[in-house]
């Protein structure tokens, strides 16, 4: 009996490490902003797997916000509120795939949610992953942005143009990625371009006081973390949606923001 019970204490540790279940949840009055990248089917031995969600999970984390009454925002809109209301969230998209077009679009649309796409405009593919993955993807062309925009559902914000870590180049260079970026994008959308991801999530004083003089009006970073009313519009927390985690660790990250340590 003593050594069923060590058993069972070892396993219920065990779990308690991987699924931080025992964490406090978090208020639904803070804002959850989810960051997503690539959604469709896993490819056999390619690491990117991890930011790569398959089609029939996405499906059904939105059918969860869904039926649990969620209400969805582009992050630009969620930054205006007066007051965030609960169970508010914004789903994002960094890089501008094309599978956002082919397998998000129609769930998004499905279930009337919105969401904002950063782009790298006016590039055909994810170039700068050249070195890290076996498998290079599309990403958005004009005509699949502008179906998605006419929607009503979808934000386009920019990416820069390159894809740079934009701490490893000169203020110049800093100024260009940022300001020529967010024409291209409105180029392509006839819209004012208000949003900005940090590529890689790499940013510092310097930098956010760029993305305001290039005249964004938000910017979000990797950072783990909810949204409050009051928080810095330059530096928005997100959570990390992962194609490699399960619809428990799902559902953690929206109740606790953490699921594991």
């Amino acid at each position: 009996m003593i050594y069923y019970l060590i058993f069972l204490f070892i396993l219920i540790l065990l779990i308690s490490l991987r699924y931080n279940w025992w964490r406090i949840p978090q208020s639904y009055k803070k804002a959850r902003i989810l960051m997503y990248h690539s959604i469709g089917e896993h490819i056999k031995n390619e690491k990117h797997n991890k930011w790569r969600v398959k089609t029939n999970d996405f499906e059904k984390q939105m059918n969860w916000f869904y039926k649990n009454n969620w209400k969805s925002f582009t992050i630009s809109e969620l930054v205006k509120l007066d007051k965030i209301p609960e169970k508010s969230f914004v789903i994002t998209f960094d890089d501008g795939y094309e599978d956002n077009y082919l397998n998000a679009f129609p769930i998004l649309q499905k279930y009337d949610f919105k969401a904002t796409i950063y782009l790298v405009p006016n590039q055909k593919i994810n170039h700068w992953e050249e070195k890290n993955t076996s498998v290079l993807s599309n990403l958005l062309n004009e005509k699949q942005i502008l179906e998605m925009q006419s929607s009503g559902l979808i934000e386009f914000g920019s990416h820069t143009l390159s894809h740079v870590n934009l701490s490893t180049i000169n203020d110049e260079q800093l100024l260009n990625e940022l300001k020529k970026s967010k024409e291209e994008v409105e180029k392509i959308t006839n819209k004012e371009c208000e949003a900005f991801a940090y590529p890689y999530g790499k940013f510092d004083d310097k930098i956010v006081q760029a993305v305001k003089t290039a005249q964004y009006k938000n910017a979000t970073v990797v950072k783990r973390g909810l949204f409050e009313q009051n928080d810095d519009v330059f530096t928005i927390k997100r959570v990390g949606i992962l194609g490699t985690e399960s619809f428990l660790d799902f559902l953690l990250k929206i109740s606790r923001v953490r699921n594991k340590l």
